[in-house]
């Protein structure tokens, strides 16, 4: 059941050597008959980590004429899975992304909102309406969602944004768990009616109104939680996911995906415990009612992203472990250097970043604030201030934003002890406002 360790290894190797070479999409690495020989390895184990490799969305297999190992184009899906499971593993709730979804926001309506193309506003709109039909029959079409995000990130034209969202999306989705929906919640239709109106706000260039909504599709999400809650942790609700999957129809119906939802909710109930024992493999075929093949699938795919293991033997059996931040973040980064990211994008999303951070640094509680901050010189703030603010989600994207475009030092750096005072008071407002002139007058 486990992924041989020598595929791990050599996918390893080759995301490494792609990562090296510079090579763009499209590129081909090597043949698979040069890469069997060049790493001594048989076809099992190449095809194994190739299917690792493309996976994480590093890489695919060609066969015939012209084929081998090719670079994949950027996949912001797989980058936005990583980080989505980092942030899940070191925090719980809905609304634990709530300062990242509302710093993306204000970055795209804002800046994002008068350069809309109305055609993909459209196209955006019309995928909405299906989905919100699909809502009403009871499907939850996975394929479709992802169809929106893609539609949405060529809305926003932004990279950056792009994969911020796909992070929250995913998020959302794996705390409204399958269970979640075969236990009957419906606020996902005044959800869905929300974001309908949100597009015709944005078609209207109404960026009020977006506000407005998005707050209202928060509220949503408060309303339904514990309605959630109850229904996550009631395992009577856990569906027998392959013949759930092969009565409905719609696009995105994929088992293997549906049991990696479920299989994470078992991770939040075991509280993310490093080494805590899921279950055999013939206890989770009874428990889900999957086939071999889609448990080894699913297994694979949270392997990938460092959430279990998969021990052989007696004794064995899925355990719990924890993603590695900077493999998450390189995942990030190696989509995002693979686009393109308008230099003022850059620093309007960086500036939403600080804000929401030194809004959160300063509701920290007194004694807690206090501790952070203790020893932070004025010139380390900025390289530092998504850690510092306590919001996984915000020091996730601080250190991806950092590694794209390092803010330059500055001789003046007069404000930098005066917003250190202003979040040692916890006055939010005195300290952005700080930091609002002292980027104006650096720019």
């Amino acid at each position: 059941m486990a992924t041989d360790p020598t595929a791990v290894q050599l996918a390893n190797e080759l995301a490494d050597l792609i990562k090296r070479s510079g090579l763009k999409s499209g590129a081909v690495v090597a043949s698979e008959q040069d890469l069997r020989a060049r790493h001594d390895v048989g076809r099992s184990v190449l095809r194994q980590a190739a299917r690792i490799l493309e996976e994480r969305g590093v890489a695919f297999m060609k066969r015939g004429a012209g084929g081998g190992l090719i670079v994949a184009p950027p996949d912001p899906e797989a980058a936005g899975r990583a980080l989505a499971i980092l942030l899940e593993s070191r925090m719980q709730g809905p609304h634990a992304l709530d300062r990242l979804l509302k710093a993306t926001d204000t970055h795209v309506f804002l800046t994002a909102t008068p350069r809309l193309d109305l055609i993909e506003c459209e196209r955006v709109r019309q995928l909405a309406i299906r989905l919100r039909r699909q809502t009403e029959a009871g499907l939850r079409p996975l394929g479709e969602i992802r169809q929106l995000l893609s539609a949405i990130r060529r809305l926003v034209k932004d990279p950056l944004a792009g994969l911020a969202y796909q992070t929250t999306a995913e998020y959302g989705e794996d705390l409204v768990p399958y269970s979640v929906i075969v236990g009957g919640n419906d606020f996902q239709g005044a959800w869905w009616d929300a974001l309908l109106e949100m597009v015709e706000a944005q078609m209207a260039g109404d960026v009020a109104a977006l506000f407005d909504l998005r707050r209202r599709q928060l509220a949503i999400i408060q309303d339904s939680q514990d309605a959630w809650s109850a229904i996550d942790r009631d395992s009577r609700l856990v569906p027998e996911i392959e013949t759930e999957a092969s009565t409905e129809a719609g696009p995105g119906q994929n088992p293997a995906e549906r049991l990696v939802r479920e299989l994470l909710r078992d991770v939040r109930l075991l509280g993310w415990s490093p080494g805590a024992r899921i279950g055999g493999n013939r206890d989770l075929l009874a428990r889900y009612g999957v086939t071999v093949g889609t448990l080894r699938q699913a297994v694979r795919m949270l392997e990938q992203n460092s959430v279990v293991r998969m021990g052989r033997g007696r004794s064995g059996g899925l355990v719990v472990t924890l993603p590695d931040p900077a493999k998450a973040i390189d995942r990030a980064l190696d989509y995002l250097r693979q686009t393109e990211i308008a230099p003022d994008d850059l620093a309007s999303f960086r500036r939403q970043l600080v804000l929401k951070s030194l809004s959160a640094i300063c509701e920290l509680p007194n004694a807690a604030r206090a501790k952070v901050m203790e020893g932070v010189a004025p010139a380390d703030l900025f390289c530092r201030i998504g850690a510092l603010s306590g919001d996984g989600a915000l020091e996730a994207f601080d250190a991806i934003v950092w590694a794209i475009a390092p803010v330059p030092e500055t001789s003046d750096d007069r404000a930098l002890p005066l917003i250190l005072d202003a979040l040692a008071k916890g006055d939010a407002a005195r300290a952005r406002r700080i930091f609002l002139n002292h980027e104006q007058a650096h720019l």
